[in-house]
This record gives structure tokens, C-alpha cells and sequence, in this order.
């Protein structure tokens, strides 16, 4: 991947498909707050649990879920797909449901 491409995340907001072009790597929370989308969140680091969303991420889009979000949403969670914004680092496009 070339250092200046960008990934494509899309954002359901109700009926509404918002398209983000992210850097490979960039936390998807910290860019969904620079897009100005409606996330909520109080601490970046998984602690708090706010930021959790349901996504689809392909495989190799993003990490697995990391062992905070494990045991911060629970493991039946997990399995439905929900995630913290602020644990997901964007490697391939993926689609997040706010």
C-alpha cells in the first residue's frame, strides 16, 4: 500500500452512509471525531466502554479484537460484531453502524 493511499470506512448513521478516508494504521475513533460524526466516547483507552459500536470488519481490515475489548463488551458482544472505536487501527475497509 502506497504511503499517501487512504482506506475507506463507511458509517451508517441510521439510512445515512457517510464515507471516511483514513490513513492505514489511524484509530477509527480519533477519525470518526475529526469527521464531526456523532461518537460517543469519554477515554480513548477502552476503559470506559462508550465507544462501542457495531461493526463488520473483513479479515485483515483490522486487528482481532484485543483482550480489553474481550473483557470490557463480553464475549457474546464480540461475536455480534460490536467493537470500541478506540481499539480499531483501520487497515482495510470496513463498515461501522452508529
Amino acid at each position: 500500500m502506497e504511503a499517501d493511499s487512504r482506506i475507506a470506512v463507511s458509517v451508517m448513521v441510521g439510512n445515512e452512509c457517510r464515507k471516511l478516508e483514513v490513513k492505514p494504521g489511524e484509530n477509527l475513533l480519533l477519525a470518526m471525531v475529526e469527521a464531526s460524526l456523532p461518537v460517543t466516547f469519554m477515554c480513548t483507552t477502552g476503559k470506559c466502554a462508550t465507544c462501542r459500536l457495531r461493526m463488520e470488519i473483513p479479515d485483515g481490515s483490522a486487528a482481532p479484537p484485543s483482550g480489553t475489548e474481550r473483557y470490557r463488551l463480553g464475549e457474546q458482544a464480540v461475536q455480534q460484531g460490536c467493537r470500541l472505536a478506540c481499539q480499531v487501527f483501520v487497515q482495510g475497509p470496513l463498515t461501522v453502524y452508529l
